[in-house]
């Protein structure tokens, strides 16, 4: 009865929260900039081809006007579409008249049409360069409604839509971090590593050049520091999992340095060290970890993980079962400790301490992960190896009349708050077409449960396997989660 070792590993969330973006007022789409203005620097920006006016320019002005007096959502979109409209007729009519793709572009933020405006803006500022100093304040308006559009999808699980808006608002305005330090939450959790880690170094070099600016006022310093934080370590985070090890070391030392109290960041040198195969460095880093006060569930599951991967087997499991001892409700941590005795049993001489180990962990799992095929062959094997074959034989026997079990079951926290739940049910020998409904319950740090969310599966084939997600929307963090079948 070989069983499938995974050790899951606890991630840290990354954002703390997903509020809307403010700032980028309503400018004027008045008249294009004075040539004697100076840009960057105290340098005089080149006129380019200057503005003119043309019955197209003079109708979409009109129009924007209008549109920018309206009360009513619906007829200010109107007015923006015969804006754009006569913008666009404009640039057929006069292709190189920087000031029709400048209106098309005000038009296009105002309908949300973002990276159109990005375009558009682009071969304005590109024919009157002068035209940067109108077209930042309507980049910066236009990077706020992108950011804002994407917080709805997000919420909703749909990542991908989400990334679509984050990526936007920064093609249209690149001063302000807030949407990359986004994109490098979401491209992790979409799997994408090096374009999250590109994502957060972006963003630390954004701040590190506002940041003597920053440091003048203390609540422009406190936001600064705090997005530089969420920036570093994102980048870390990455790199470990794009399994840039060295640069991920080098980056969690650097850290480690600057926070010797931060238990977290320690755990996260140690198993980037773990990767590279620092073994000796590993358990001095683990032994310092575990002997410090106030560590967090996260901090232990991933403390115990490190162990593991580097054979400290009984370490791990104390680690993991202290994990498992702060939340009820810890699922994955109950779920390591398990494999981990089992691990250490079937490498052992002589396993029977963690052939014992092993019954009361599984126990303890199924009252969480009832269906979990895995835990089931786990207690058996150990009450087998113990030569307790008449309890080996009704585990067995519970487990098979059971007729199905659930597979890859995943939890994925959101940062602000909620859960989503994903995973596979597989049909042993149930008869096909019947219905399950599981309720989920979710829970924070506590333990406590803060709600459910019941998932319906219509049971596949003998043999064959259905996946399922299911959603929890909350204001609350999820780091625990249990489920019953219901029905």
């Amino acid at each position: 009865m070989n069983a499938r070792l995974g050790l899951i590993l606890a991630t840290a969330a990354l954002l703390s929260g997903t509020g809307c973006a403010t700032g980028g007022g309503a400018p004027s789409p008045g008249p294009a900039a004075t040539p004697t203005l100076p840009g960057a620097g105290g340098q005089i920006l080149a006129e380019g081809i200057r503005p003119r006016d043309n019955s197209q320019t003079r109708t979409a002005d009109n129009f924007l006007d209008q549109a920018m007096s309206a009360v009513e959502d619906a007829e200010k979109e109107g007015l923006y579409r015969q804006a754009l409209a006569a913008a666009r007729e404009g640039i057929a009519a006069d292709p190189e008249n920087p000031k029709s793709y400048f209106q098309a572009a005000v038009a296009s933020v105002n309908l949300r049409e973002f990276l159109g405006a990005d375009s558009l803006f682009t071969r304005a500022e590109t024919l009157h360069p002068r035209y940067i100093l109108e077209t930042g304040p309507w980049r910066e308006r236009g990077w706020v409604n992108a950011y804002n559009e994407a917080i709805t999808p997000m919420n909703e699980g749909d990542l991908e839509t989400a990334v679509g808006f984050f990526e936007a608002a920064n093609s249209l305005y690149s001063e302000r971090p807030d949407a990359l330090l986004q994109l490098g939450s979401l491209y992790s959790r979409l799997g994408r590593m090096d374009e999250s880690a590109e994502a957060f170094r972006s963003s630390m070099g954004m701040l590190e050049e506002t940041r003597e600016v920053a440091m003048m006022d203390t609540a422009s310093a406190a936001t600064w520091e705090e997005q530089y934080g969420v920036s570093r370590l994102g980048l870390g985070q990455a790199l470990q999992y794009a399994e840039q090890y060295e640069e991920a070391a080098a980056l969690f030392g650097e850290m480690v340095a600057d926070e010797p109290d931060n238990a977290s960041l320690i755990g996260s040198l140690a198993s980037v060290l773990t990767e590279m195969g620092q073994a000796d460095s590993v358990d001095v880093l683990y032994e310092n970890l575990l002997n410090r006060p106030g560590l967090t569930e996260f901090d232990y599951s991933n403390a115990g993980v490190g162990l593991y991967r580097i054979g400290e087997f009984t370490r791990a499991a104390q680690a993991f079962r202290a994990a498992a001892d702060l939340n009820p409700l810890n699922r994955d941590a109950r779920l390591n400790l398990v494999q981990t005795h089992f691990a250490a049993a079937d490498q052992a001489e002589d396993g029977s301490e963690d052939w014992e180990a092993v019954i009361p962990a599984a126990r303890e799992l199924l009252s969480l992960d009832p269906l979990n095929g895995d835990v089931w062959i786990f207690l058996t094997r150990a009450y087998s190896e113990l030569e307790r074959d008449e309890e080996a034989n009704a585990v067995f026997g519970e487990y098979q009349a059971i007729g199905y079990e659930i597979e890859s079951l995943q939890l994925d926290v959101r940062t602000d708050g909620g859960a989503g739940v994903v995973g596979a049910l597989k049909n042993n020998t149930a008869e096909q077409g019947g219905t399950l409904l599981l309720r989920f319950h979710f829970g924070g740090p506590d333990g406590e449960v803060m709600g459910t969310t019941d998932i319906r599966i219509q049971l596949p084939a003998p043999e064959e396997s259905v996946d399922f997600v299911g959603d929890f929307s909350s204001s609350d963090v999820v780091t625990g989660y249990k489920y019953e079948v219901v029905g």
